[in-house]
């Protein structure tokens, strides 16, 4: 079964009227950053691969894994689910990180160093030590410490992180229903996983509407394993209120890049520990690593 990502959703209407309203309002290299994500929608094949389900269902999971296989298609494990909108959770970290350094929110992964308030912060119930210092955006990203980016998203604001979501085409760019520093966590944002797939292709080639130093930093810091043999990329997200976890990069190898993008349905704490090693075992199955 094959189509293109560019494939109808019961949000197409709406989006391309977001869309040609973007367009209007951006500068040049925003417009070519759009450009470029279209062109890609039109020109990459989506294709079942039914073996992509492997390793999910190894692990116990259940959900959907995108791969970018080794001929440029998109290879999907379920299409329903890879075309079906979910809340971003922290993997907005990826563009809100571009949008703190492109703003001067963040002069860089080091500074400022964003000073914790004292309040013990934790996650279902479970406190994260982690979270609980003063951190620049490098650990905060790392650690996936969630008061550290809704400050950045307060800094930022709503009028500057629309403007920004809307140049980056990022999943329905619908940033209500919460505050400015909860929209990723409970609004009405969403985004498929062929969307993040698109999202991040632009980002890889370093195409989207930011500066060249802003998405080489958020390269940088999205580095979570280097090997010999590879190098892995990439961000987990965990939706606490609708379970929902994820999995997005890309695999740097001597057989070139690949993207890839998991989304499982959280059932407890060893779907959290599973998803880096289920993308890793796709990853083996494909030759990649």
């Amino acid at each position: 079964m094959r189509s293109s990502l560019a494939g109808k959703s019961p949000s197409s209407h709406l989006d391309r009227r977001r869309l040609l309203t973007a367009l209007a309002a951006l500068p040049v290299g925003g417009f070519l950053a759009s450009v470029g994500s279209a062109a890609f929608a039109a020109t990459k094949p989506v294709s079942l691969v039914p073996s992509l389900s492997r390793p999910i269902a190894a692990a116990g999971q259940t959900g959907v894994l995108v791969f970018e296989l080794e001929n440029g298609d998109i290879g999907v494990s379920d299409r329903a689910r890879a075309e079906r909108g979910f809340l971003p959770a922290s993997t907005f970290k990826i563009p809100n990180t571009l949008i703190a350094l492109e703003t001067g929110v963040a002069d860089s992964l080091d500074a400022p160093v964003f000073r914790w308030d004292g309040k013990e912060r934790g996650f279902s119930g479970q406190p994260v030590a982690a979270w609980n210092r003063d951190q620049p955006l490098r650990d905060a990203f790392r650690n996936s410490a969630v008061w550290v980016y809704q400050d950045v998203a307060r800094r930022i604001g709503r009028e500057r992180m629309q403007q920004f979501v809307d140049k980056m085409g990022y999943g329905n760019c619908d940033l209500s229903g919460a505050a400015i520093d909860a929209f990723w966590l409970t609004g009405k944002l969403r985004i498929s996983a062929l969307e993040q797939i698109r999202f991040l292709d632009e980002l890889r080639a370093k195409r989207l509407a930011v500066s060249e130093r802003a998405q080489t930093l958020v390269h940088e810091v999205m580095e979570v394993e280097r090997t010999s043999d590879y190098v892995l990329r990439g961000k987990t997200g965990w939706a606490d209120e609708i379970a929902l976890g994820w999995f997005v990069g890309w695999i740097e190898s001597g057989k070139g890049s690949r993207l890839f993008v998991l989304n499982i349905d959280m059932a407890n704490a060893a779907s959290a520990q599973s998803r880096v090693e289920i993308v890793k075992s796709a990853a083996r199955d494909l030759h990649l690593i």
